[in-house]
Formats: structure tokens, sequence, C-alpha cells
């Protein structure tokens, strides 16, 4: 079993080390200044980007993700063969998970 582990682990790095070489070796060297140019829907930009970026909806995006993963979580314990002493452990951090969830659907980090 831990052979196998290991077995995997050297080919998953072997893999990643040969990708990485070949996306080197094709990666162009000298793009045309055209290609580095910004385009807004295929047509040159009428005026100078901005470089800014808007994190109004970034608290909404991290509140996903970790709504995300909570629901990985929830569908593994409840198809696994989980112990069910541990349940208290999910109802107690499906509880602290309603914390973050109320506060946006009332609507908190509001501008």
């Amino acid at each position: 079993m831990l052979y196998s582990f290991i077995v995997f682990i050297v080919v998953m790095a072997l893999a990643g080390i040969l990708l990485w070489v070949m996306s080197v070796a094709v990666a162009p060297r000298d793009p045309h200044p055209v290609k580095e140019d910004t385009y807004e829907c295929g047509l040159p930009a009428p005026e100078p980007i901005i470089s800014s970026v808007n994190f109004q909806y970034y608290f909404y995006a991290i509140i996903f993700i970790a709504m995300d993963i909570a629901g990985v979580f929830f569908v593994l314990y409840s198809i696994g063969k989980g112990d069910p002493k541990f349940g208290w452990i999910f109802i107690l951090f499906s509880l602290l998970l309603m914390i973050p969830l109320t506060y946006v659907m009332v609507g908190g980090n509001r501008r």
C-alpha cells in the first residue's frame, strides 16, 4: 500500500516536471506587440486601461467557495461510512457556516 502511494507521488511529480518542460519548450520567445495589446470584444481599447480591480463581490466569492467546500464535506460524510458519534461535529460546523451565510443573505457588506 505504501509502495503504490510512493510510486503515485513519483509519477505525478515526473508528469508535472514533464508538462513544465514542454510548456517552456513550446512557449513563444518574442511575441508580436499586437498580441500583447489589450482588446475589448476583439477591438483595440478606445482609451487607456485602468488597472484597478473592483473588489465589490470578493466577499461573496469567498462565501461561495466556503459553502462549496462545506457541501463536499457533507456529501462525503453522508455517502461514506461516517462514524455517528462525529455527527455532532457536522451539526456544529453547519451552525458555524450559517453565521456568514446569514450575514450575506441579510445584506451585509453593502457599500
